[in-house]
């Protein structure tokens, strides 16, 4: 669960460390709710998915409304294998802004109400060190 849900202000940091060695993929879902694996799922409004194979090196991003993938967004994939990272997402009232190790890496608007996202969810090929949540509900919106 996400303490206190998602609003326009609140950032998540993910700290960690793709694994070196072979890892393929990892991804970090914000999800509206608790089924986050298999053929009926709740809602994704950001799926951040880091791919290290042969041909696709970028990181994909997506919705799944109604068990229905949306269209992927791309950017560079600046994450590396066996380096710690940190990612900071970040929620405005139009769109998720992504920072790698303090960085901006892309912004993705939102296709699902952002008060609707209640869990984060990651799985894959990733070390996750510390997940740490900012902001609390009535702050001023800052993009530092």
């Amino acid at each position: 669960m996400i303490p206190g849900g998602m609003f326009p202000g609140r950032a998540i940091i993910v700290k960690g460390m793709v694994m070196a060695g072979g890892a393929k993929r990892f991804q970090i879902n914000l999800c509206c709710g608790l089924l986050v694996e298999g053929d009926h799922t709740d809602n994704k409004a950001l799926h951040f998915n880091p791919r290290y194979v042969s041909g696709d090196t970028d990181i994909v991003l997506n919705s799944s409304i109604n068990n229905s993938w949306g269209e992927e967004e791309r950017c560079n994939n600046v994450l590396t294998p066996g380096q710690p990272f940190q990612l900071r997402i970040l929620a405005l009232t139009d769109c998720f802004k992504i920072a790698v190790n303090g960085k901006h890496l892309c912004d993705y608007n939102h296709r699902l109400p952002l008060h609707t996202v209640r869990i984060i969810y990651i799985n894959g090929g990733v070390q996750v060190d510390l997940i740490e949540y900012q902001g609390e509900v009535g702050a001023p919106v800052t993009e530092d």
